[in-house]
């Protein structure tokens, strides 16, 4: 078995062999540069982005031009415009690497192609919707309920391997805060914490 079979099964541990060449033979494996722009807002894009290697953010340009990062994504995570692969419409949202990254692009159309003739590939697929769903929910609390400094603890608990790999300009838009607010949340934290 090869290395990139090996980490697609490490990913997606009930599939079989037959699926990982079934799911290879609709996919594509991207290395590329940091500021990649995968899909762009207002394009057509259904594919799936499975990332193997580095950090993609998904993100929107507000009519005020603000960028505000919705989703960041790191190994073993999942991500797309959701606008495209549900509706098959133009792409709400802008997928972009913010450090070097391998994904692997599943080709959403070839892909329910197979999925009608396998159950694993099926359960891929609403494992997916699953996730996206629940980030969604989650993505929803956390605005709603959770005060900023909440949201960055909540943040660096859940992915402490983050807070140093991505850049303090998309962490502060993800978070809903300026960097200067951000830098004071961490100073009040730090503080506390002596």
């Amino acid at each position: 078995m090869n290395s990139l079979a090996a980490e697609i099964l490490d990913n997606f541990p009930f599939l079989e062999g037959d699926d990982v060449d079934l799911l290879l033979s609709v996919s594509i494996v991207k290395e590329i540069p940091a500021g990649t722009i995968l899909v762009e807002e207002g394009e057509i894009n259904a594919n799936v982005h499975l990332v193997l290697k580095g950090l993609l953010r998904s993100y929107v340009i507000t009519s005020a031009g603000e960028d505000r990062t919705l989703l960041i994504s790191k190994e073993k995570m999942r991500t797309a415009s959701f606008n495209s692969f549900l509706n098959n419409a133009p792409s709400e949202i802008t997928i972009e690497s913010i450090e070097p990254s391998k994904i692997l692009v599943i080709e959403s159309e070839k892909f329910q192609k197979l999925a009608e003739s396998n159950k694993n590939l099926v359960l891929l697929a609403k494992e997916g919707m699953h996730l996206f769903l629940a980030d969604a929910m989650e993505r929803l609390h956390f605005f709603t309920v959770l005060s900023p400094e909440e949201r960055f603890i909540s943040f660096r608990e859940k992915h402490p391997d983050l807070i140093q790999r991505v850049p303090q300009k998309y962490l502060a838009s993800f978070l809903g805060v300026t960097t200067v607010s951000l830098s004071r949340i961490k100073a009040r934290i730090a503080k506390s914490r002596r």
